[in-house]
């Protein structure tokens, strides 16, 4: 952590410790397992429960500033359901998590990341399993907010589904996540796709794009730990 971030997290740890006392038992909270930078808390109803292995300081960061390309404004917070974290998370600055009703649940794998702007707006029900990497400005929903209806007059269709991203997948900059999406494991999501459907029937290593994203080539990930782009001269 550079010596910016390190006074940003000095700064952060008053509201911070509040917010773990609030949410978590006592043998948590004492440690300041989560860490919010730069906080809008406009609801904290519902649960916040980290259920690991090992709980230590700042394993979860919300809102913590990675990337100047975005404007530094910390995490916006509402919360009236559960929210569930597997382990480490990290959430860049300027996103929002909000989670509207008092049964909705969003659920964080182990080792979620993202580098700014994430957006998620759960109405129902939303799975992040572990290693699930988002870039920025990436917008996830289980839930249109709104339903249509035939000439009749009838409801069409349900207006919400649940979401299930699966374990090391990549969603690239500007993916837009809808209600009923569906997301093997170790798949890649190209920029600016939008995700609409199930995907399981094409299996792992598969690699979407579009709008709506299609299924476009299998046999690839992305390897976090081993993806440097070398700049050869000529």
């Amino acid at each position: 952590m550079n010596l910016m971030n390190k006074i940003r997290t000095l700064l952060a740890l008053p509201i911070s410790f509040f917010f773990c006392l609030w949410y978590l038992p006592f043998r948590q909270a004492i440690k300041i397992p989560i860490i919010l930078y730069n906080p809008k808390l406009y609801c904290i109803k519902g649960k916040v429960i980290i259920d690991a292995p090992k709980v230590r300081f700042g394993m979860i960061r919300m809102g913590l500033f990675i990337t100047n390309q975005y404007p530094n404004k910390g995490i916006s917070f509402y919360n009236k359901g559960t929210i569930l974290f597997k382990g480490d998370a990290c959430i860049g600055a300027n996103s929002a998590i909000t989670v509207l009703r008092n049964n909705s649940y969003v659920e964080f794998g182990e080792r979620f990341g993202n580098s700014s702007t994430l957006r998620i707006n759960c109405d129902y029900r939303i799975i992040l399993c572990c290693a699930v990497l988002c870039g920025c400005n990436v917008q996830i929903m289980d839930s249109a907010m709104h339903r249509l209806k035939n000439e009749q007059g009838l409801f069409i269709g349900r207006g919400y589904d649940e979401v299930v991203i699966g374990p090391h997948t990549w969603l690239a900059t500007d993916v837009t996540v809808m209600q009923g999406t569906k997301i093997p494991p170790y798949s890649v999501v190209a920029a600016r796709s939008l995700c609409n459907q199930d995907y399981s029937v094409h299996g792992s290593y598969g690699l979407y794009a579009g709008i709506p994203a299609k299924h476009k080539r299998t046999g690839v990930w992305r390897d976090i730990n081993d993806d440097s782009v070398i700049i050869e001269n000529k």
